[in-house]
């Protein structure tokens, strides 16, 4: 199992970026994650490089929730604190919403491995869900 990096403990930081690009013009929620020694290192680096990406000036973007990873593994549920940095909806003590549209703007591969990891057992649970269905649609 992938385990983040010692600079992931505490250098990340994730901001929600609404990009505004999403299917039938709804609004889609890009999440944006490097490695900055503080929140306000991090509040400069992710205008700059989201303007860079988005061809606007910091000032026009829609930039929200910027989180630590501490922040992210206090306000989270999922067992594996690590994953926490992925979450973004819960429902009682269920995680109902993940990240689907990161931006890792850092090259630190334990990030990237993680998130992975996560998309294979989001893919296996769905395996799973479909097959219960099904097999009660034949019972």
């Amino acid at each position: 199992m992938t385990q983040l990096s010692d600079d992931c403990h505490t250098s990340l930081f994730r901001i929600l970026w609404d990009s505004g690009e999403g299917s039938d013009d709804s609004d889609v929620l890009v999440a944006a994650f490097a490695l900055e020694s503080t929140r306000e290192s991090a509040r400069r680096f992710f205008g700059a490089a989201l303007a860079l990406i988005a061809g606007r000036p910091a000032g026009e973007l829609d930039l929200s929730r910027l989180d630590s990873y501490r922040d992210l593994v206090n306000n989270g549920i999922s067992d594996d604190e690590d994953l926490r940095v992925f979450e973004t909806a819960w429902r009682g003590v269920t995680v109902t919403g993940w990240v689907g549209r990161p931006l890792f703007l850092t090259t630190d591969p334990t990030l990237v491995g993680k998130w992975a990891q996560l998309q294979a057992d989001l893919a296996v649970q769905a395996a799973h869900d479909a097959i219960g269905r099904a097999g009660a649609r034949d019972a």
